[in-house]
Protein backbone atom coordinates (compact mmCIF):
# COMPACT_ATOMS: atom_id res chain seq x y z
CA UNK A 1 0.00 0.00 0.00
CA UNK A 2 1.48 3.35 -1.07
CA UNK A 3 0.76 6.70 0.63
CA UNK A 4 1.83 10.25 -0.05
CA UNK A 5 4.26 11.65 2.54
CA UNK A 6 1.75 14.20 3.83
CA UNK A 7 -0.99 11.62 4.39
CA UNK A 8 1.48 9.39 6.20
CA UNK A 9 2.30 12.31 8.50
CA UNK A 10 -1.43 12.93 9.04
CA UNK A 11 -2.01 9.30 9.92
CA UNK A 12 0.98 9.30 12.24
CA UNK A 13 -0.31 12.38 14.04
CA UNK A 14 -3.67 10.65 14.40
CA UNK A 15 -1.91 7.68 15.96
CA UNK A 16 -2.83 5.09 13.31
CA UNK A 17 -0.62 2.96 11.12
CA UNK A 18 -1.55 2.65 7.40
CA UNK A 19 -2.19 -1.07 7.74
CA UNK A 20 -5.11 -0.39 10.07
CA UNK A 21 -7.20 1.30 7.40
CA UNK A 22 -10.42 -0.33 6.29
CA UNK A 23 -11.25 -0.61 2.63
CA UNK A 24 -15.00 -0.15 2.73
CA UNK A 25 -16.51 1.72 -0.22
CA UNK A 26 -18.18 5.07 0.43
CA UNK A 27 -20.87 7.18 -1.19
CA UNK A 28 -20.05 9.62 -3.94
CA UNK A 29 -19.33 12.93 -2.22
CA UNK A 30 -20.99 16.20 -3.14
CA UNK A 31 -19.45 19.67 -2.93
CA UNK A 32 -17.38 20.51 0.15
CA UNK A 33 -19.28 22.87 2.44
CA UNK A 34 -16.78 24.93 4.42
CA UNK A 35 -17.12 26.77 7.73
CA UNK A 36 -15.36 30.11 7.28
CA UNK A 37 -14.97 32.92 9.80
CA UNK A 38 -15.58 36.08 7.81
CA UNK A 39 -15.38 38.58 10.68
CA UNK A 40 -14.82 38.18 14.41
CA UNK A 41 -14.19 40.15 17.59
CA UNK A 42 -14.00 36.93 19.60
CA UNK A 43 -10.71 37.55 21.39
CA UNK A 44 -9.22 36.28 24.62
CA UNK A 45 -10.53 38.07 27.70
CA UNK A 46 -8.33 40.45 29.65
CA UNK A 47 -8.49 39.69 33.38
CA UNK A 48 -6.82 42.90 34.53
CA UNK A 49 -10.25 44.29 35.33
CA UNK A 50 -9.86 42.43 38.62
CA UNK A 51 -7.28 45.06 39.69
CA UNK A 52 -9.96 47.77 39.71
CA UNK A 53 -10.96 48.99 43.14
CA UNK A 54 -14.73 48.62 42.75
CA UNK A 55 -17.57 48.04 45.21
CA UNK A 56 -18.92 44.52 45.45
CA UNK A 57 -22.20 45.62 43.89
CA UNK A 58 -23.63 48.69 42.14
CA UNK A 59 -26.57 48.22 44.47
CA UNK A 60 -24.72 48.45 47.78
CA UNK A 61 -26.61 50.46 50.43
CA UNK A 62 -24.42 53.56 49.97
CA UNK A 63 -24.61 53.51 46.17
CA UNK A 64 -28.33 52.78 46.19
CA UNK A 65 -28.92 55.73 48.52
CA UNK A 66 -26.87 57.99 46.24
CA UNK A 67 -28.62 56.76 43.08
CA UNK A 68 -32.12 57.19 44.50
CA UNK A 69 -31.27 60.69 45.71
CA UNK A 70 -29.88 61.82 42.35
CA UNK A 71 -32.57 60.21 40.18
CA UNK A 72 -35.20 62.24 41.99
CA UNK A 73 -33.51 65.35 40.60
CA UNK A 74 -32.27 64.37 37.15
CA UNK A 75 -33.38 61.70 34.68
CA UNK A 76 -30.40 59.43 34.05
CA UNK A 77 -31.90 55.94 34.00
CA UNK A 78 -33.41 56.14 30.50
CA UNK A 79 -30.37 57.64 28.80
CA UNK A 80 -28.02 55.54 26.70
CA UNK A 81 -24.24 55.36 26.96
CA UNK A 82 -22.31 57.69 26.52
CA UNK A 83 -25.13 60.27 26.99
CA UNK A 84 -25.77 59.02 30.53
CA UNK A 85 -22.09 59.58 31.38
CA UNK A 86 -22.16 63.16 30.11
CA UNK A 87 -25.45 63.86 31.89
CA UNK A 88 -24.01 62.60 35.19
CA UNK A 89 -20.91 64.71 34.60
CA UNK A 90 -22.98 67.85 34.07
CA UNK A 91 -25.21 67.28 37.09
CA UNK A 92 -22.33 66.76 39.52
CA UNK A 93 -20.36 69.72 38.13
CA UNK A 94 -23.08 72.25 39.03
CA UNK A 95 -23.77 71.08 42.58
CA UNK A 96 -21.17 73.31 44.24
CA UNK A 97 -18.33 75.72 43.53
CA UNK A 98 -14.78 74.50 43.98
CA UNK A 99 -12.94 74.95 47.30
CA UNK A 100 -9.46 73.48 47.18
CA UNK A 101 -8.94 73.50 50.95
CA UNK A 102 -12.13 71.95 52.32
CA UNK A 103 -11.69 68.22 52.86
CA UNK A 104 -14.55 66.12 54.26
CA UNK A 105 -14.05 63.85 57.25
CA UNK A 106 -12.71 60.37 56.44
CA UNK A 107 -15.47 57.96 55.47
CA UNK A 108 -17.89 60.67 54.30
CA UNK A 109 -20.05 59.12 51.57
CA UNK A 110 -20.91 60.79 48.27
CA UNK A 111 -24.50 61.04 49.42
CA UNK A 112 -23.42 62.84 52.59
CA UNK A 113 -21.20 65.18 50.55
CA UNK A 114 -24.27 66.20 48.56
CA UNK A 115 -26.23 66.68 51.78
CA UNK A 116 -23.43 68.88 53.14
CA UNK A 117 -23.47 70.89 49.91
CA UNK A 118 -27.11 71.73 50.59
CA UNK A 119 -25.91 73.26 53.87
CA UNK A 120 -23.44 75.49 52.04
CA UNK A 121 -20.33 73.32 52.06
CA UNK A 122 -17.95 73.41 49.09
CA UNK A 123 -15.33 70.83 48.27
CA UNK A 124 -12.16 70.01 46.32
CA UNK A 125 -11.61 68.41 42.92
CA UNK A 126 -11.20 65.13 44.82
CA UNK A 127 -14.84 65.22 45.91
CA UNK A 128 -16.05 66.09 42.40
CA UNK A 129 -14.19 63.01 41.12
CA UNK A 130 -15.44 60.80 43.93
CA UNK A 131 -19.10 61.81 43.61
CA UNK A 132 -19.28 61.44 39.81
CA UNK A 133 -17.46 58.09 39.95
CA UNK A 134 -19.78 56.78 42.68
CA UNK A 135 -22.85 57.99 40.77
CA UNK A 136 -21.73 56.21 37.61
CA UNK A 137 -20.89 53.08 39.60
CA UNK A 138 -24.41 53.11 41.01
CA UNK A 139 -25.73 53.12 37.42
CA UNK A 140 -23.55 50.14 36.46
CA UNK A 141 -20.64 51.92 34.76
CA UNK A 142 -17.17 51.08 36.10
CA UNK A 143 -15.47 54.37 36.84
CA UNK A 144 -12.51 55.59 38.84
CA UNK A 145 -11.08 58.81 40.22
CA UNK A 146 -8.07 59.76 38.10
CA UNK A 147 -5.12 61.53 39.70
CA UNK A 148 -2.98 63.68 37.39
CA UNK A 149 0.19 65.45 38.49
CA UNK A 150 2.80 67.95 37.44
CA UNK A 151 6.35 66.80 36.71
CA UNK A 152 7.35 67.75 40.31
CA UNK A 153 4.79 66.20 42.66
CA UNK A 154 7.32 65.23 45.34
CA UNK A 155 8.44 68.66 46.59
CA UNK A 156 6.59 71.22 44.49
CA UNK A 157 4.30 73.76 46.14
CA UNK A 158 0.53 73.60 46.39
CA UNK A 159 -1.49 72.52 43.37
CA UNK A 160 0.82 69.79 42.09
CA UNK A 161 -2.08 67.45 41.38
CA UNK A 162 -5.65 67.44 40.17
CA UNK A 163 -8.36 64.78 40.38
CA UNK A 164 -10.71 64.06 37.49
CA UNK A 165 -12.37 60.77 36.50
CA UNK A 166 -12.37 58.09 33.85
CA UNK A 167 -15.32 55.85 33.06
CA UNK A 168 -15.70 52.77 30.89
CA UNK A 169 -18.09 53.30 27.96
CA UNK A 170 -19.63 50.05 26.70
CA UNK A 171 -20.83 51.72 23.51
CA UNK A 172 -17.45 53.27 22.69
CA UNK A 173 -15.61 50.23 24.07
CA UNK A 174 -13.01 52.36 25.84
CA UNK A 175 -12.12 54.46 28.87
CA UNK A 176 -13.07 58.14 28.50
CA UNK A 177 -11.83 61.14 30.48
CA UNK A 178 -14.26 63.45 32.27
CA UNK A 179 -13.51 66.36 34.61
CA UNK A 180 -16.50 67.14 36.84
CA UNK A 181 -14.91 70.22 38.41
CA UNK A 182 -15.21 71.89 34.99
CA UNK A 183 -17.95 69.70 33.45
CA UNK A 184 -15.44 68.86 30.76
CA UNK A 185 -14.88 66.02 28.33
CA UNK A 186 -12.19 65.88 25.64
CA UNK A 187 -12.57 64.85 22.00
CA UNK A 188 -10.30 64.60 19.00
CA UNK A 189 -11.85 64.46 15.52
CA UNK A 190 -15.17 63.70 17.19
CA UNK A 191 -13.83 60.80 19.26
CA UNK A 192 -13.88 60.87 23.07
CA UNK A 193 -10.44 60.56 24.61
CA UNK A 194 -8.87 58.93 27.63
CA UNK A 195 -6.31 60.98 29.54
CA UNK A 196 -3.43 58.93 28.13
CA UNK A 197 -4.68 59.60 24.60
CA UNK A 198 -4.64 63.30 25.46
CA UNK A 199 -1.03 62.93 26.59
CA UNK A 200 -0.07 61.14 23.36
CA UNK A 201 -1.60 63.94 21.27
CA UNK A 202 0.24 66.53 23.37
CA UNK A 203 3.51 64.68 22.88
CA UNK A 204 2.89 64.67 19.11
CA UNK A 205 2.30 68.45 19.08
CA UNK A 206 -1.45 68.15 18.55
CA UNK A 207 -2.68 69.34 21.94
CA UNK A 208 -4.26 72.35 20.21
CA UNK A 209 -6.44 70.03 18.14
CA UNK A 210 -8.15 68.52 21.19
CA UNK A 211 -11.63 69.94 21.76
CA UNK A 212 -12.66 70.65 25.34
CA UNK A 213 -16.44 70.95 25.48
CA UNK A 214 -18.19 72.00 28.72
CA UNK A 215 -21.90 71.47 29.28
CA UNK A 216 -24.37 74.33 28.66
CA UNK A 217 -25.61 74.39 32.27
CA UNK A 218 -22.07 74.71 33.60
CA UNK A 219 -21.39 77.63 31.26
CA UNK A 220 -24.63 79.30 32.35
CA UNK A 221 -23.79 78.84 36.04
CA UNK A 222 -20.30 80.33 35.67
CA UNK A 223 -21.21 83.05 33.16
CA UNK A 224 -18.55 81.99 30.66
CA UNK A 225 -18.50 81.43 26.90
CA UNK A 226 -17.28 78.10 25.48
CA UNK A 227 -14.22 79.89 24.08
CA UNK A 228 -13.33 81.44 27.44
CA UNK A 229 -13.59 78.14 29.28
CA UNK A 230 -11.68 76.29 26.57
CA UNK A 231 -8.77 78.71 26.91
CA UNK A 232 -8.89 78.58 30.71
CA UNK A 233 -9.12 74.82 30.90
CA UNK A 234 -6.47 74.14 28.24
CA UNK A 235 -3.98 76.23 30.23
CA UNK A 236 -5.00 74.54 33.47
CA UNK A 237 -4.93 70.90 32.35
CA UNK A 238 -1.71 71.39 30.38
CA UNK A 239 0.21 71.53 33.67
CA UNK A 240 -0.80 68.04 34.72
CA UNK A 241 0.86 65.73 32.23
CA UNK A 242 3.73 64.75 34.54
CA UNK A 243 2.17 61.61 36.05
CA UNK A 244 -1.20 59.90 36.18
CA UNK A 245 -2.51 57.45 38.75
CA UNK A 246 -5.50 55.26 39.55
CA UNK A 247 -6.63 53.19 42.56
CA UNK A 248 -5.24 49.65 42.26
CA UNK A 249 -6.15 46.39 43.97
CA UNK A 250 -4.25 43.12 44.02
CA UNK A 251 -4.73 40.17 46.35
CA UNK A 252 -6.89 42.39 48.53
CA UNK A 253 -4.10 44.98 48.98
CA UNK A 254 -4.90 48.57 48.00
CA UNK A 255 -2.33 50.72 46.21
CA UNK A 256 -2.03 53.72 43.92
CA UNK A 257 -0.75 52.74 40.48
CA UNK A 258 1.35 55.52 38.95
CA UNK A 259 2.33 55.94 35.28
CA UNK A 260 5.05 58.53 34.51
CA UNK A 261 4.28 60.70 31.48
CA UNK A 262 6.37 63.86 31.16
CA UNK A 263 7.68 63.26 34.69
CA UNK A 264 10.93 61.36 35.14
CA UNK A 265 11.44 58.48 37.53
CA UNK A 266 9.64 57.50 40.71
CA UNK A 267 8.85 59.60 43.77
CA UNK A 268 8.20 58.78 47.43
CA UNK A 269 6.48 61.92 48.78
CA UNK A 270 3.77 64.30 47.64
CA UNK A 271 4.35 68.04 48.08
CA UNK A 272 6.73 67.05 50.89
CA UNK A 273 4.08 65.02 52.73
CA UNK A 274 3.95 61.26 53.12
CA UNK A 275 2.58 59.21 50.19
CA UNK A 276 1.55 55.65 51.02
CA UNK A 277 1.16 52.65 48.74
CA UNK A 278 2.71 54.05 45.55
CA UNK A 279 3.26 51.44 42.86
CA UNK A 280 4.85 52.45 39.53
CA UNK A 281 4.54 51.03 36.03
CA UNK A 282 5.90 52.04 32.65
CA UNK A 283 3.17 50.16 30.75
CA UNK A 284 -0.05 52.13 29.95
CA UNK A 285 -1.86 48.83 29.43
CA UNK A 286 -1.78 48.30 33.20
CA UNK A 287 -4.16 51.27 33.47
CA UNK A 288 -6.06 50.81 30.20
CA UNK A 289 -7.61 47.44 29.57
CA UNK A 290 -10.98 46.34 28.16
CA UNK A 291 -13.94 45.66 30.40
CA UNK A 292 -17.28 43.87 30.13
CA UNK A 293 -16.28 41.78 27.11
CA UNK A 294 -17.55 38.27 26.37
CA UNK A 295 -15.64 35.40 24.77
CA UNK A 296 -17.13 32.33 23.14
CA UNK A 297 -15.78 28.78 23.08
CA UNK A 298 -17.16 26.59 20.28
CA UNK A 299 -17.60 22.86 20.92
CA UNK A 300 -18.81 20.62 18.08
CA UNK A 301 -21.73 18.38 19.00
CA UNK A 302 -21.67 14.69 18.08
CA UNK A 303 -18.15 15.01 16.72
CA UNK A 304 -16.35 11.79 15.89
CA UNK A 305 -12.63 11.06 16.02
CA UNK A 306 -10.84 11.85 12.75
CA UNK A 307 -9.15 8.44 12.68
CA UNK A 308 -12.53 6.68 12.92
CA UNK A 309 -13.79 8.65 9.92
CA UNK A 310 -10.64 7.92 7.91
CA UNK A 311 -11.02 4.20 8.59
CA UNK A 312 -14.75 4.22 7.86
CA UNK A 313 -14.25 5.77 4.42
CA UNK A 314 -11.29 3.59 3.51
CA UNK A 315 -8.91 6.47 2.90
CA UNK A 316 -5.41 5.36 1.92
CA UNK A 317 -4.00 8.35 0.02
CA UNK A 318 -4.03 12.10 0.38
CA UNK A 319 -6.03 12.44 -2.84
CA UNK A 320 -8.70 10.14 -1.45
CA UNK A 321 -8.75 12.24 1.70
CA UNK A 322 -9.37 15.39 -0.36
CA UNK A 323 -11.94 13.74 -2.63
CA UNK A 324 -13.96 12.24 0.22
CA UNK A 325 -13.72 15.14 2.66
CA UNK A 326 -17.28 16.39 1.90
CA UNK A 327 -18.53 13.15 3.46
CA UNK A 328 -17.03 13.83 6.88
CA UNK A 329 -16.15 17.54 7.02
CA UNK A 330 -17.22 19.29 10.24
CA UNK A 331 -20.84 20.45 10.41
CA UNK A 332 -21.60 23.67 12.34
CA UNK A 333 -23.62 22.10 15.15
CA UNK A 334 -22.26 23.65 18.34
CA UNK A 335 -22.55 24.09 22.04
CA UNK A 336 -21.37 27.61 22.84
CA UNK A 337 -19.69 28.23 26.19
CA UNK A 338 -19.73 31.91 27.20
CA UNK A 339 -17.22 33.59 29.50
CA UNK A 340 -17.03 37.21 30.63
CA UNK A 341 -14.72 39.93 31.97
CA UNK A 342 -17.47 41.95 33.64
CA UNK A 343 -17.66 43.24 37.21
CA UNK A 344 -21.11 42.64 38.76
CA UNK A 345 -22.04 40.09 36.06
CA UNK A 346 -25.71 39.06 35.91
CA UNK A 347 -26.38 37.11 32.68
CA UNK A 348 -25.54 36.69 28.98
CA UNK A 349 -27.61 37.65 25.95
CA UNK A 350 -27.48 36.17 22.44
CA UNK A 351 -28.69 37.51 19.10
CA UNK A 352 -28.61 35.65 15.78
CA UNK A 353 -28.85 37.30 12.35
CA UNK A 354 -30.01 40.63 13.75
CA UNK A 355 -33.03 39.21 15.57
CA UNK A 356 -34.12 39.92 19.12
CA UNK A 357 -31.71 39.67 22.02
CA UNK A 358 -32.58 36.66 24.15
CA UNK A 359 -31.33 35.86 27.62
CA UNK A 360 -29.13 32.79 27.95
CA UNK A 361 -29.95 30.57 30.95
CA UNK A 362 -26.55 29.78 32.40
CA UNK A 363 -23.33 29.97 30.40
CA UNK A 364 -23.92 27.45 27.58
CA UNK A 365 -26.30 27.45 24.63
CA UNK A 366 -26.78 25.12 21.61
CA UNK A 367 -26.51 26.65 18.15
CA UNK A 368 -26.70 25.24 14.63
CA UNK A 369 -25.59 27.48 11.78
CA UNK A 370 -27.68 27.59 8.63
CA UNK A 371 -26.38 27.55 5.07
CA UNK A 372 -24.97 30.90 3.98
CA UNK A 373 -23.82 33.79 6.17
CA UNK A 374 -24.59 33.64 9.90
CA UNK A 375 -24.21 36.65 12.22
CA UNK A 376 -23.76 35.73 15.85
CA UNK A 377 -23.68 38.36 18.62
CA UNK A 378 -23.21 37.85 22.36
CA UNK A 379 -22.86 40.24 25.28
CA UNK A 380 -22.79 40.24 29.07
CA UNK A 381 -25.20 42.26 31.20
CA UNK A 382 -24.44 43.43 34.75
CA UNK A 383 -26.67 43.65 37.81
CA UNK A 384 -27.54 47.28 37.05
CA UNK A 385 -28.82 46.27 33.59
CA UNK A 386 -25.92 47.80 31.65
CA UNK A 387 -25.00 45.66 28.63
CA UNK A 388 -21.34 45.27 27.74
CA UNK A 389 -19.72 45.60 24.29
CA UNK A 390 -21.02 43.22 21.64
CA UNK A 391 -18.84 40.31 20.54
CA UNK A 392 -19.86 39.92 16.89
CA UNK A 393 -18.92 37.04 14.60
CA UNK A 394 -19.85 36.45 10.98
CA UNK A 395 -19.51 32.82 9.92
CA UNK A 396 -20.24 31.43 6.45
CA UNK A 397 -21.30 27.84 5.86
CA UNK A 398 -21.26 27.16 2.13
CA UNK A 399 -19.47 25.46 -0.72
CA UNK A 400 -16.97 27.48 -2.70
CA UNK A 401 -18.69 29.37 -5.54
Amino acid sequence: MRHSASLTVLLALLGTAPAALAGAPSATPGPLEKISIVESSNLKLDDRYRTLKLPESPDSPELRQLREHVLKQVDLSRRSDPEVILAALEWVSIQWDHDGMNEPAPGTSSYQILQNVKQGQRYRCVEYGTVVSDLLLSLGYPSRPLGIMTADPAYGGFGQSHVASEVWSNTLDKWIFIDPQFSMAATYQGRYLSFHEMYQLKREGRFGEIRFTPSPRYLERHKKTPEELDTQYREFIGRYFGYMNIPYLRDGKKATLVLPLEGKGQFATFQGFHADGLLFTDDPRELYFPLNHTQVLFTYNNARRPIDLIQEHGITTEQEFLNKRPLFAARPDYTLTLQHGMPWFAHYELRVDGGEWRRVPGDTVPLKLHAGLNTLEVRAVNRAGAAGPINRMKIRYAADP
